[in-house]
């Protein structure tokens, strides 16, 4: 789930998706070669010191996203299904690939993602598991970068653990390849703020991406796309849904600094893609 704007984003609800992260993960160590954590709590493990003074907010999403080998095969050690039963995470009956969990009242989703190529919608068997065909899992799985998390899991225990995080260049391929389907404002924010915040600089997540479209990702080409067609100005989707995250609509009266805060957004995203662009078209 998604909401519109930064400012619906409660913070005990967003606290709630890391800590199911870190129940789940923890949960799973035998499978964790196979597995990648994509999604909306990327940015916040890729752009270092969540401390550190920023212009933009902080990343907020409500769900977990994992990515999984469609090979996956866990042995004679037990099964996905069964483990993820047993951290309290049932599958929901009409979203095959999502597991949730309720806590006050407030449910968690899980959703597992898998590369099944030619196929680029619909589902497949992991396991004894159902995951979302998503193409570009495979380079996220690939390029995965191990980062010490640590954090309290929704049992209460603190987690102190090792997670695969996908990498800045799948990341933003994947992010963007999302955006040319659905437009999401937070999508749109996720992809600038991973640009301009990237623990090893901007130019290294420019060159992150530039590396995926040089390999063949394949959501590269929705991606490159989605540049070109929705941020090639300051009123294109995309720089107008980031800071629309960001500030909310637009609307008559609104402060300078809001314009001027608003103004900035839109810019540095037309800037941002337009760098993606020119240096991944070389």
């Amino acid at each position: 789930m998604k909401y519109d704007t930064y400012s619906e984003y409660d913070p005990h609800h967003v606290s709630l998706a890391e800590s199911a992260f870190l129940t789940v993960w923890s949960g799973l160590g035998q499978w964790h070669n196979e597995m990648v954590l994509v999604g909306g709590l990327v940015p916040k493990y890729l752009c270092g010191d969540i401390t550190a003074q920023r212009t933009l907010p902080r990343p907020a999403t409500l769900d977990v996203d994992l990515g999984i080998a469609l090979a996956t095969d866990s042995g004679q050690y037990g099964n996905l299904l069964w483990e993820l039963s047993g951290q309290g995470f049932k599958p929901n009956p009409t979203h095959p690939s999502r597991f949730e969990k309720t806590i006050s009242g407030l449910t968690i989703p899980v959703d597992f993602l898998v590369e099944k190529p030619p196929l680029v919608t619909g589902t497949a068997q992991v396991e004894d598991i159902t995951a979302g065909i998503l193409p570009g899992v495979n380079r996220a799985l690939a390029t995965a970068r191990e980062i010490n998390v640590t954090g309290v899991d929704l049992h209460g225990a603190v987690q102190k653990l090792t997670a695969r995080v996908c990498e800045v260049g799948p990341f933003l391929t994947l992010k963007l390849r999302a955006f040319c389907d659905r437009q999401q404002p937070k999508d749109a924010f996720d992809i600038l703020y991973t640009i301009l915040h990237y623990d090893r600089g901007t130019e290294a997540a420019i060159a992150g991406f530039v590396e995926e479209i040089r390999l063949g990702n394949p959501a590269g080409v929705d991606a490159m796309r989605t540049l070109r067609e929705h941020f090639a100005s300051e009123t294109s989707p995309g720089p107008v849904k980031a800071s629309h995250f960001v500030l909310g609509a637009s609307a008559p009266g609104e402060s300078d600094d809001t314009r001027f805060i608003r103004a900035t957004i839109r810019q540095d995203m037309v800037d941002s893609a337009a760098r993606l662009l020119e240096a991944a078209s070389a």
